[in-house]
């Protein structure tokens, strides 16, 4: 379903010999055409087989920054070059990892949906991500595991399992690790060591480990990492089925095999492979999903197996194969999911096919109201050109070579991240998206001595007024981590400072976890408190810890400036007054996103300069 990331030791281009070419790509015996393609083919290859690389001055202009993207069902995530993870889309089971907040409701009143529409920051440090159906792993710099979202399944690998588990923001689960892949309710990743760890549900056998059972109600959930085998370089995880890269380039399959994904001549309901078996060698990509398997050769040849029913092999034909059929030549990797395929070829191209109910081809075609499961595309058209990697759903993010971020197919969560959602809010062809947040090739002057605000900054005038009036310094002598997340313990420090520091009429917290009166927030929240700028997320509880979002912090000022809120619609209300009163004049915000420092600290410096 998801693309792999993995070190591959069979692959004679290293990442030394990657960045040599690429530091001189400005040499004169390397021309300009000839590089474009040289750059392209590299980067393809780096992202196929999971080299690192490092940032080129010359390649962070404005044009772009993004260096990573997969697409989940209904959600997005996409790493920049500075390693920090943004997502946006469907939320209803924290998949964003944002504490599970979204923008909009979908559903019929009773039963909403959260979707952000718009890219959020979730974390920092972040070099890999995979999304599942409803959940998600990423890979820090220090190879430290994380995820977060829906674990009903063990798909967490946190030790639980449950209807009701979720988790809604990134945990720790393991470290040393270099590969992730996350599928529709399990979970596979590589440790540098090589060894490949499973979990999650097993019910068809996708973990590798040998369970039993046609169906997944009949097996045990893996709740936590197991060891499956050693030796292997990448692993791609489809629905039900899992395909394994070894070090030496070959394939293995295991799980699923309803359709033939697995390519040994079987399938059906009783034809599961248990354990992972041989299918092909020289592979260096590989994707498989609910129907379909295909992988890429050493030597640039595609291959295809199990249903084709919608066009799924590119041949031309609907007639589907138990084993590998070869489908073409020139191809540098290959994504998938359903019976949607997209393959980036040796010149940057980016060629299509199958599936396109949802508009995921790009083609101006499919993405209706309706769905037109009918609208396939049994051979490979041209979308795009510069494609360094691509992720494919229902929805498909494509980054080019410059690093920008294209998007494309159903939007109905607002998994496309142009701020728009709902069912007739179709993407039918390539719309760069997140343009917005693309870094400046020569910042302007820094401000207050902080190397992250500039002069440019809307925020810049707020941090220097914060800074003077003892509001807030910076999270050290040289840094004010714009882009940070706020607590509610900060954000009533803040407020307090901007006040005066006012003494609260009473010494005595009455909340349970507000009991340091030497602590920087304690004068604060009893000031809070008791001029009902806020009670607390409880009779007993402040939520110190509690990240703060848009609205809350609307809220506290709203009511520091004597309104009243009005019953259930406070955040409707704290909204609409802030708008009115220009405290939010130039930002893009959701009312239930989380709100960063400079955001905070901007209407603050609004409200109270």
């Amino acid at each position: 379903m998801l693309g792999i990331t993995s070190q591959n030791n069979t692959c004679t281009l290293n990442s030394d010999m990657v960045k040599l070419i690429l530091q001189n790509s400005h040499k004169k015996y390397l021309g300009g055409e000839c590089m474009k393609k040289i750059r392209s083919l590299l980067l393809a290859l780096v992202l196929c087989l999971g080299l690192t690389i490092p940032a080129i001055a010359s390649d962070m202009g404005a044009v772009g920054s993004y260096t990573t993207v997969s697409a989940g069902d209904g959600m997005t995530a996409a790493i920049k070059s500075d390693g920090s993870l943004w997502m946006w889309g469907g939320n209803n089971n924290c998949q964003l990892g944002n504490g599970g907040n979204g923008n909009a409701n979908y559903g019929n009143g009773n039963t909403p949906y959260p979707i952000q529409t718009v890219p959020v920051k979730i974390m920092d440090n972040v070099v890999s991500i995979s999304c599942g159906a409803f959940h998600v792993a990423a890979i820090k710099t220090d190879g430290s595991l994380w995820t977060w979202g829906w674990g009903a399944n063990g798909e967490l690998g946190d030790g639980r399992t449950g209807y009701e588990h979720h988790v809604a923001a990134p945990q720790k689960i393991m470290d040393h690790v270099v590969a992730v892949s996350c599928g529709y309710n399990y979970t596979a990743a590589i440790k540098s060591d090589g060894s490949l760890w499973t979990w999650g549900s097993n019910g068809f056998g996708q973990l590798g480990n040998g369970g039993t059972g046609n169906y997944e109600w009949d097996v045990p959930y893996q709740t936590v990492p197991a060891k499956v085998m050693e030796g292997v370089a990448a692993v791609s995880c489809g629905s039900y089925t899992t395909a394994i890269i070894k070090t030496d380039g070959s394939l293995w399959m295991c799980g699923s095999n309803y359709y033939g994904m697995i390519g040994n001549g079987k399938s059906g309901y009783d034809a599961n492979q248990l354990l992972p078996i041989k299918i092909m060698d020289n592979v260096v990509s590989v994707t498989t999903s609910s129907s379909v398997t295909a992988a890429v050769q050493s030597d640039g040849s595609l291959w295809a197996w199990g249903d084709n029913q919608n066009g799924s092999f590119g041949n031309g034909t609907q007639t589907g194969s138990l084993t590998p059929v070869k489908i073409m030549d020139g191809v540098v990797s290959v994504s998938g999911n359903g019976s949607t395929i997209g393959a980036i070829k040796t010149d940057g191209a980016l060629w299509m096919w199958g599936s396109n109910a949802s508009g995921q081809l790009g083609n101006g075609g499919g993405g209706n109201a309706t769905f037109n499961y009918n609208d396939i595309q049994t051979v490979p058209i041209k979308i795009l050109d510069d494609v360094a990697s691509v992720s494919i759903n229902t929805h498909v993010a494509a980054i080019k070579t410059n690093g920008t971020l294209w998007g494309w197919g159903s939007n109905l969560y607002g998994q496309i991240g142009i701020g728009s959602w709902g069912i007739n809010n179709t993407v039918k062809s390539p719309t760069q998206i997140l343009t917005n947040m693309s870094i400046p090739a020569k910042p302007s002057p820094t401000v207050a001595g902080f190397s992250d605000v500039h002069e440019s900054d809307y925020f810049a005038d707020a941090v220097v007024w914060a800074k003077e009036t003892g509001v807030t310094g910076g999270t050290s002598a040289t840094t004010f981590s714009p882009n940070n997340t706020v607590t509610r313990a900060d954000a009533m420090t803040f407020l307090w400072r901007g006040a005066g520091s006012p003494e609260p009429e009473s010494l005595v917290s009455p909340f349970s976890d507000v009991t340091d009166a030497g602590a920087y927030y304690y004068k604060a929240v009893l000031w809070a408190s008791e001029n009902g700028i806020t009670s607390g997320v409880s009779a007993t509880d402040f939520g110190i810890e509690n990240i703060l979002s848009y609205d809350q912090i609307l809220a506290f000022l709203f009511r520091a400036a004597g309104e009243t809120d009005v019953g259930s619609d406070w955040s409707a209300a704290a909204v609409n007054w802030a708008a009115e009163n220009g405290l939010t004049a130039g930002l893009t915000f959701t009312a239930k996103g989380n709100c960063p420092r400079s955001d905070v600290i901007y209407c603050l410096w609004k409200q109270l300069a």
